[in-house]
């Protein structure tokens, strides 16, 4: 592992951000100017392009919490403990996003913001476990803090599966198994899928750049290049 931060790395960040706020940008635009508006709910509809992706995300994040918390009890690497953090922390952001942008979903579709069915139910304890998570990793100094961390990240993943099949195990779940969506609708959505996993992408290198330099001048040496 390099001891400093190389150009490249700069210019790859650089890049990457461009990227991602382009693509964020255009599957905006495409979601409010283009994507046509649904005949039931309106263009209140519009919202999903938004809370689908950002629920993607969010369970891609904390699995990558998940495999990275393996990787750090397996080789005890301080690399690993920081790519599991970093990616719980902009999870969390994502997370954010999905339980706000649900309960406006919700109002149209269900007339009311919020109702105790099991993917809503879900979603909020699994937000509640990652915010733990980081009240206990900030509560905890030393070594042992990234032990405790590595062991919630693996135990929590188990929420993750339940999330994402509790409107097939529980009855009463008010979210449609499957969304009808027109070739028009489908193409936005995917467009809207990318743009966000490019930008959490960027977030989770800037949060992970950030935690190498914290480490850096915890060693009193140079900021090193996560690869």
């Amino acid at each position: 592992m390099s001891s400093t931060i190389p150009g490249w790395w700069s210019k790859g960040r650089a890049i990457l951000w461009t990227v991602a706020v382009l693509l964020v940008a255009g599957s905006l635009y495409a979601a409010f100017a283009r994507a046509p508006v649904e005949a039931q709910m309106g263009v209140v509809q519009k919202i999903v392009y938004i809370h689908v992706p950002s629920a993607t995300v969010t369970l891609l994040a904390f699995g990558l919490t998940f495999a990275a918390s393996i990787a750090f009890l397996a080789t005890r690497a301080w690399m690993w403990d920081a790519v599991a953090a970093s990616s719980c922390e902009v999870g969390m952001v994502f997370a954010t996003i999905v339980l706000v942008s649900g309960p406006l979903w919700a109002r149209s579709a269900w007339n009311t913001w919020w109702t105790w069915e099991p993917r809503l139910t879900t979603f909020l304890i699994l937000w509640l476990l990652y915010g733990g998570y980081h009240v206990v990793r900030a509560s905890i100094a030393g070594g042992a803090k990234r032990t405790v961390s590595a062991v919630l990240g693996v135990v929590l993943f188990v929420n993750l599966p339940i999330v994402w099949k509790s409107v097939e195990w529980w009855r009463g779940s008010l979210h449609p198994r499957a969304v009808t969506m027109t070739g028009e609708m489908r193409t936005v959505l995917t467009l809207s899928m990318l743009a966000w996993i490019v930008f959490f992408a960027a977030a989770f290198q800037e949060r992970l750049r950030l935690e190498a330099m914290r480490k850096a001048a915890e060693s009193g040496g140079a900021p090193e290049a996560p690869r």
